[in-house]
């Protein structure tokens, strides 16, 4: 007859409070235990709040004009002939339901002077004006120094203008108004624009309404930009702005605007995105195994306690519920613990990143519900897991042969074949979603990677006992004839249990898998940050001559080059010229640069032929332009008048031109003369500051002549990249912290586990430095071998993750540090080796008798 509900309430209560009693009892045991939960509920909520607080900063410096912004009336970009508003519509979009702030911006263009009373200038273009905010909650920029302008007769100019012009709060700056005069303006603020390239190279400066009416003939509003009330939907909120007007303006969200301003800036934000989810895939995966690999461990280990258990009345199901309501307490309290580890470690490295970073600064970590859930749930839910077979496995057991001595048996040779079976399976699997990940270019690639990863680790997780035995052997040869007795014993232990030494080594696999993992994705994305940037920003300054009334542009003394080749900042000079043409039945720009300047860092990025080849009767063309006109290396072009040989294609150039020909060529064409252009890239190393004085003290004798320079630009850029690369850092860092305490809370578990078998071996004469010796050598073994293979493991998925962005992004090869990769080894047997001190100095220090009688 089945217990009645009642009757089981009754005899369950005798338990409850033996688990209880148990938990107060072990406090080491459950410290222990908590601390591996900790540790994957802190990597689990570490992620995520790294990935929103990576994600808000990112955003932030990208697309600071769309802070705040749900919805935005009018394009996100401005322009001269672009559509205007009525001063009146904002009190219009203010009456609309749902909406919270509402303000317009006015953008027209406004000329600025330098202290020399020089027009400044970008590709021939004056730079911007912007009106103060309305409303401070939906401001476009930030403030740096200073403050707004209050009154007529202020201004505020963007923080790289102030920069290369050394402007100073306080001083005057002059702008040129309507009537063509100077007009001086005092400058009360420096602002921060964010990486905006709709202004990057002008200068920009915030003027009150009334001064940009008087200034611009501002009449009205480029954009109005609104914030939502509380439980109002971005879409929601559009549509009733689109119904609103009528049809009258262009709405959008203020997610598509923030997008649309992040991509300008950077064409790998989707990606980054899409890298934060596979992080916490892993993550994810890490924390799930974490877990259960400490708690299996730990019910192995109290095998014989659960037992006694049964001798003395327990039932098998009182005893599987007694472990389940023990995973349920730990993991409820431990998992709380971990989100609390994660914000203070999170805090910390923030600090840490805001101490020593240039660009984007993060000013608060960003932990939202979600997160908070999901790391309850998942440490509660995944202790629960972990304690199933165990617990199972433990009920099964006959008390008898349950009060015997146990622990984690070895690998039977009849059951090799299964377990390589078994490995295999996922392994496999694992291995052809890695392969389709590599084919699917972008970042697209990244998580179908990272999950064929997560199948390949479970086969080595099933394959390590057999794994770590050949490996502990290979490893073991110069310990055991290094160290004498204790060296050898070390070996003998190791491989006398190989899944033992799989289950202790295993959490360390996964730290050290995931480290290398994105040690060789920073190292990639490192590299092809930078090619991309040489690439795409070839040119630091551009010299060309100012207008003339007419509209001409005047042509650069060639000697202006001479000049700039003796400046020691600046790492190649070369005179360019260009003009439009007819190119195979199309017309397009022609441009040139002068002998010898293929042979510095100004040659375009060659795709096919070669640079070389570039000589008087032939030409080399733009790849696409190329591929619109049917040509390829080897093909007759018509330029012109001549008919020139395609020598080599070219995709990023320093200039927009579409084909490049031979100086002599081109004069020739268009006959000699003096460049229209200066093209000036800036020496490695030297700051924009420095190398943009090097180019106004070279043009001293040149005043006609006007600079462009992308120098800045690329700094804000590189320095963005640089600053969410040191997110990733970050997590890198974190998962060292996790990767390290995993060692040394597996390995103290380990030690603790055998306590008889050391025991054991004091009685056989083994002296107390011996034994500790020993234990300390096993777990360097241990830790290395897990080491190696977690590296091993971690390169392979790197490399695998960075193909598809190489192939879609850029060029070259995966970058693998191996330095680095090295350091992580020794830093991990050396860990091992710390983690096992105070283990083995307690095992080291226990009375044989008690032990051997005790337990």
């Amino acid at each position: 007859m089945s217990d009645s509900p009642q009757l089981l309430w009754v005899q369950s209560r005798p338990m409850l409070r033996t688990t209880l009693a148990g938990l107060r009892a072990h406090k080491l045991r459950l410290l222990l235990t908590a601390t591996a939960i900790m540790i994957g509920v802190g990597f689990l909520a570490g992620t995520l709040v790294y990935g929103d607080t990576a994600k808000a900063a990112f955003y932030d410096d990208l697309a600071r004009a769309a802070k705040h912004v749900d919805a935005s009336v009018g394009s996100s970009g401005f322009s001269e002939s672009g559509q205007r508003f009525e001063t009146g519509i904002v009190e219009e979009v203010k009456a609309v339901p749902g909406v919270a702030h509402a303000d317009g911006r006015m953008a027209e263009r406004l000329p600025m002077l330098d202290r020399n009373g020089r027009l400044i200038s970008y590709l021939g273009r004056i730079g911007w004006a912007l009106s103060t905010p309305g409303d401070e909650h939906l401001s476009m920029y930030d403030v740096g120094t200073g403050r707004q302008p209050q009154r007529p007769g202020e201004i505020a100019v963007d923080d790289t203008t102030a920069e290369i012009y050394g402007f100073k709060v306080g001083e005057q700056v002059s702008v040129v108004g309507l009537d063509q005069k100077p007009v001086a303006l005092t400058l009360v603020g420096i602002m921060d624009l964010g990486a905006n390239k709709r202004f990057a190279g002008f200068t920009v400066a915030a003027l009150t309404p009334a001064d940009m009416r008087t200034l611009t003939g501002a009449d009205g509003y480029a954009q109005v930009v609104v914030s939502a009330q509380p439980g109002v939907s971005q879409a929601e909120l559009a549509a009733r702005l689109e119904s609103a007007l009528g049809g009258r303006a262009w709405v959008m969200t203020g997610a598509q605007m923030r997008a649309e301003y992040a991509v300008a800036a950077a064409k790998y934000v989707d990606g980054f995105l899409i890298v934060i989810f596979g992080f916490g895939l892993i993550a994810l995966a890490v924390s799930v195994f974490v877990i259960y690999n400490t708690f299996a461990i730990l019910v192995a280990q109290r095998i014989r306690e659960l037992a006694l258990l049964r001798c003395v009345g327990a039932s098998r199901r009182q005893l599987f519920g007694s472990v389940i309501l023990e995973a349920v307490v730990v993991g409820v309290v431990a998992s709380l613990g971990g989100l609390l580890v994660s914000t203070v470690v999170g805090e910390g490295l923030l600090i840490g990143r805001n101490t020593v970073g240039s660009g984007v600064r993060v000013d608060r970590l960003i932990v939202t519900p979600t997160t908070v859930l999901v790391g309850v749930f998942a440490g509660t839910l995944f202790t629960v897991i972990a304690s199933l077979l165990p617990a199972a496995t433990a009920s099964r057991i006959p008390p008898i042969a349950a009060l015997r001595t146990t622990a984690l048996a070895e690998v039977a040779p009849g059951r090799r074949l299964l377990r390589i079976v078994l490995a295999g399976v996922p392994a496999a699997g694992g291995a052809l979603l890695m392969l389709a990940g590599t084919r699917v270019p972008g970042f697209s690639g990244v998580p179908i990677v990272f999950l064929g990863a997560i199948f390949v680790f479970t086969g080595i997780v099933i394959a390590a006992p057999l794994i770590v035995s050949r490996l502990t052997a290979w490893a073991g040869w110069a310990p055991a004839k290094l160290f004498g007795a204790a060296g050898r014993l070390a070996v003998t232990n190791a491989l006398r249990n190989p899944k033992r030494v799989a289950a202790t080594t295993s959490a360390l696999m996964v730290g050290l898998a995931l480290m290398s993992v994105f040690s060789v994705l920073l190292a990639t994305a490192r590299a092809q940050a930078e090619q991309e940037l040489d690439e795409n920003f070839a040119v630091d300054y551009i010299i060309s001559g100012v207008y003339t009334p007419n509209g001409q542009s005047r042509k650069v003394p060639l000697a202006v080059t001479t000049t700039l080749r003796s400046h020691g900042e600046l790492a190649a000079v070369a005179a360019s010229r260009s003009r439009e043409g007819d190119v195979g039945g199309r017309f397009t720009q022609i441009w040139t640069m002068e002998p010898g300047a293929l042979d510095t860092v100004l040659r375009p990025e060659i795709t096919a032929g070669s640079a070389g080849a570039l000589k008087p009767g032939t030409v080399a063309l733009n790849r696409f332009f190329a591929d619109e006109i049917g040509a390829r290396v080897g093909s007759s072009v018509q330029v012109r008048t001549l008919t020139l040989t395609v020598a080599a294609l070219y995709d990023d150039a320093p200039t927009d031109g579409q084909a490049l020909l031979d100086w002599s060529d081109y004069a020739t064409v268009f006959g000699a003369g003096d460049p229209d252009q200066v093209l000036v890239k800036a020496a490695e190393g030297v700051a924009p500051v420095d190398s943009r004085a090097a180019v106004d003290a070279a043009l001293k004798e040149a005043p006609l002549t006007q600079v462009s320079s992308q120098a800045e630009w690329r700094a804000r850029i590189t320095g963005t990249l640089d600053e969410q690369l040191g997110v990733f850092s970050a997590l890198l860092g974190m998962s060292i912290v996790i990767g390290l305490t995993g060692i040394a809370n597996t390995l103290a578990l380990s030690v603790l586990e055998r306590t008889r078998e050391s025991a054991l071996l004091r009685a056989l004469g083994l002296s107390r430095g011996q034994l500790r010796g020993m234990l300390v050598l096993e777990a360097m073994l241990m830790a290395f071998v897990g080491a190696v293979v977690g590296v091993g493991f971690g390169v392979l998925v790197g490399v695998a993750a960075s193909v598809g962005l190489i192939r879609q992004f850029g060029h070259g090869y995966p970058v693998v540090p191996y330095g680095q990769l090295l350091l992580y080894v020794v830093i991990a047997a050396a860990a091992g080796a710390v983690a096992a001190l105070l283990p083995a100095r307690r095992a080291a220090r226990t009375e044989v008798a008690a032990v051997m009688v005790d337990d």
